[in-house]
């Protein structure tokens, strides 16, 4: 999915959350989070998304539970020795057009990709930042990822994730294969000026 392309606006993670709620097989569900993701778009006259990358560290789940936690690194579920990263990409959103109908984009989990529709919510939109909020369930058998076994009742979840993302990305420039790779390229040095 990655290739060299050039961004406009970079995501800042210190303003961004994305968050899931999974089913449960003992409790009702469990509320987990990513600690560490990176993202970036082009996006051309405040109206058009000509493309968007958000790249998530698997290794940086919470469940609140840190045995469940580590089971998801395992190899029969996210196998995080080899595949790091959860990678998301969409091309040409309209922004005005976005609660008319769910927006397609394309998710890789390990080798699997499919495409999955989201909900895309503007919050806010101006020439220095652009506030998002995204909603939208994933189905985890559809990229092959199981419960380690054997396994404890306590810990096990189910097989769709529900997911509510907050995105906030500032006016700033990196290219997608960098992402995560250059601390400085991180919109979150734009965050001070902003806070004035």
């Amino acid at each position: 999915m990655v290739d060299t392309k050039v961004c406009n606006y970079v995501l800042c993670s210190e303003r961004s959350q994305i968050n899931f709620t999974i089913s449960h097989f003992v409790l009702s569900k469990v509320s987990g989070h990513f600690s560490r993701f990176f993202g970036c778009a082009l996006i051309s006259e405040m109206e058009s998304v000509d493309y968007a990358f958000l790249k998530i560290d698997v290794t940086s789940i919470r469940t609140g539970n840190s045995i469940r936690d580590r089971n998801l690194m395992k190899r029969s579920y996210f196998n995080s020795s080899e595949y790091r990263y959860i990678e998301c990409e969409v091309k040409d959103l309209d922004l005005k057009k976005t609660l008319d109908h769910p927006v397609d984009f394309h998710v890789r989990i390990k080798e699997m990709e499919e495409v999955i529709p989201f909900n895309v919510f503007v919050i806010s939109a101006n020439s220095d930042m652009i506030n998002l909020r995204i909603t939208g369930k994933i189905k985890t058998q559809d990229f092959g990822l199981k419960w380690p076994s054997p396994i404890k009742a306590g810990l096990m979840v189910g097989s769709e994730a529900n997911l509510s993302i907050f995105l906030s990305l500032f006016r700033g420039q990196t290219t997608i294969e960098n992402l995560g790779n250059n601390p400085s390229q991180s919109s979150s040095v734009h965050v001070a000026s902003h806070r004035k």
